[in-house]
């Protein structure tokens, strides 16, 4: 997981050298009469960022907007979920743009508009990075967890990789009022999916997934999971976006079972009672290894995103996941994500993130349910975000 993580700060490290903007002669018009020009760097979640020769980048309110002036190509995604693929230009009308193609030529209000996004030539143009660190200590827990994206984003679709890592170590208090290691819980992963949108409805997409992730707490010392599903967009508007993927997906994964050193048969009762760091000890019997499983289940996944169109720059969003297994009666997993950000300064977010697994176990009692162990798992954690 380590090495993964710091092929994450490589990618990152190497599209900032790459990276090749295409001319700064693209003009934004403020209401209020500020003229700003630069390279349009493009819009999500309400913010038009813009990079002068002469400044950082900078994040402009889409409500503030008068007109943008540009002579690159685009691609536009409106709340109608159009996929428009042009160029862009002012308009006598305030508050919209001249979007022109070979196909179309029409007059967009930019309040009516959910994404802008330049049609760069290079491959680190294309990329977009965030990274975060959580952190959380006090006497008796240590928590940190880091965590990174990168997408890849093309005409027809986009792909993305992210990865996290979550570590909490717990302490407790001797008698002389020191506290001393007691135990760690590990959690992780590493996602890879790439998104085609529909040549027949631009509310319609296809994904194609591969994950590895950890838990040590819910019994999961490494799962593989590789799937497929077809996904719609039900509201995509300027300040909020809804959208539902479903499908089907194999999985590995490998768990710890309890059993006789001598006859290797799998013990039900278990012998040595506790968690799991109490089975394979020397007061125990028994012998703890890991079995590899393969099973298969459907999923289903929703996405929630809303953001503020004012200077709140408050961004909440959450993802809910349930795996229902096809192979095995009575399982069923599920995975939640919410979060809310407040962005502190340019491109630097203050981040306060839940987390939230769960496993209904195994059918198979004697591999899995003889071992004491956790079904549900969870997080709370408050941090930054940093997404240039």
């Amino acid at each position: 997981m380590r090495s993964l993580l710091i092929l994450f700060a490589l990618l990152l490290t190497t599209h900032a050298s790459w990276a090749f903007a295409h001319s700064n002669n693209d003009v934004v018009t403020m209401y209020n009469g500020d003229r700003i020009t630069g390279e349009i760097k493009g819009l999500a979640n309400g913010d038009l960022k813009i990079n002068p020769s002469y400044a950082p980048v900078i994040a402009l309110e889409l409500q503030d907007i008068a007109s943008i002036d540009s002579n690159y190509n685009y691609e536009i995604l409106t709340e109608n979920n159009e996929r428009l693929y042009g160029n862009i230009s002012s308009t006598e009308k305030k508050g919209a743009l001249q979007f022109t193609s070979i196909d179309s030529d029409k007059v967009i209000p930019l309040l009516e508009i959910t994404e802008i996004r330049p049609i760069e030539e290079s491959f680190a143009e294309r990329l977009q990075y965030t990274l975060g660190a959580n952190f959380n200590f006090e006497p008796d827990l240590q928590t940190y967890k880091i965590e990174g994206t990168v997408t890849y984003a093309s005409k027809r679709g986009q792909t993305s990789a992210r990865a996290n890592i979550l570590r909490s170590d717990y302490r407790t208090q001797t008698e002389n009022g020191d506290y001393e290691d007691d135990y760690s819980q590990t959690s992780g992963l590493v996602r890879l999916e790439n998104e085609r949108w529909s040549n027949f409805r631009d509310d319609w997409y296809r994904s194609f997934s591969g994950q590895y992730d950890y838990n040590d707490q819910l019994n999961n010392f490494g799962r593989i999971s590789l799937g497929s599903g077809l996904g719609r967009y039900f509201i995509d508007s300027a300040g909020m976006r809804l959208r539902a993927l479903v499908g089907l997906q194999g999985i590995s994964e490998r768990s710890k079972i309890e059993t006789d050193p001598e006859t290797g048969q799998v013990l039900q009762p278990p012998s040595c009672p506790g968690d799991l760091s109490d089975l394979g000890d020397d007061n125990c019997a028994s012998t703890l290894v890991k079995d590899t499983a393969y099973s298969a289940e459907g999923f289903l996944t929703g996405s929630f995103m809303m953001y503020s169109l004012t200077n709140a720059d408050l961004d909440i969003n959450i993802t809910s996941s349930v795996y229902p297994s096809l192979t095995e009666d009575d399982r069923l997993r599920a995975h939640l994500e919410a979060a809310v950000k407040w962005e502190a300064v340019s491109d630097l977010s203050i981040k306060l993130s839940l987390n939230s697994d769960y496993d209904s176990g195994k059918e198979n009692e004697g591999e899995l349910d003889s071992i004491p162990r956790k079904k549900w798992d969870y997080s709370i954690l408050l941090g930054l975000e940093w997404a240039p």
